[in-house]
């Protein structure tokens, strides 16, 4: 049928698919062995009948989809602990500018708690606004970025098989948001005790 219809005497390909995905190699080792029969070869020479496991290809693609999303939470981690120490500074700069306020809620009888409370949660204000604008963007940016192509071309998909997607993952936004509670604490911490730790007397007469 294949000489007549397109007056070739061999194909240039055969495309076969196994019953289950872990039997591609068994699938391969048979289909070669009848090759091998049939043809007169050895069915180890890879030379004689190149060979082309779609199965080993998508393994491949996972290994380096997973390779690339533990490089982009490195860089995340770091953007956040890059941030946390913004974030730090602009509270040291805040209990250096409201000294005076901070000896006045001391004076009229504000405990160490509660002014520890109070800059913690300005720290955390802070850290989660700026993290909740930041996936509101990465959400709209990863939505107008259309797919990138690696192996589209190949496996010839209608649904972008084997593309690079930027999608935003609930998952990844839940440890983020955690990561975030964390920077806020940690980084609040240090001015919210420095402000508590304050002399009313002296914060009052601060200039």
């Amino acid at each position: 049928m294949m000489r007549l219809l397109r007056n070739q005497r061999d194909p240039d390909s055969i495309v076969f698919q196994p019953s289950a995905p872990e039997l591609h190699l068994k699938a391969l080792q048979a289909v070669r062995a009848v090759l091998a029969q049939r043809h007169h070869f050895d069915p180890k020479d890879d030379k004689a009948v190149p060979s082309w496991d779609t199965v080993a290809d998508s393994a491949e693609i996972m290994q380096f989809s997973t390779a690339l999303d533990l490089l982009l939470g490195i860089i995340g981690a770091m953007t956040l602990g890059v941030g946390g120490v913004g974030v730090m500074n602009i509270m040291l700069v805040s209990v250096t500018e409201r000294t005076r306020e901070i000896g006045l809620l001391k004076a009229l009888g504000a405990r160490r708690k509660d002014i520890l409370t109070q800059f913690l949660l300005e720290s955390l204000t802070l850290t989660f606004l700026a993290g909740f604008i930041g996936m509101i963007v990465a959400v709209i940016v990863a939505y107008l970025i259309p797919p990138m192509p690696l192996y589209s071309d190949i496996y010839k998909t209608a649904n972008h098989e084997g593309d690079i997607l930027l999608r935003a993952s609930p998952t990844i936004m839940l440890v983020s948001f955690a990561i975030l509670a964390a920077v806020g604490v940690i980084s609040g911490l240090l001015p919210a005790v420095r402000a508590s730790r304050m002399d009313p007397v002296v914060a009052l007469r601060h200039e």
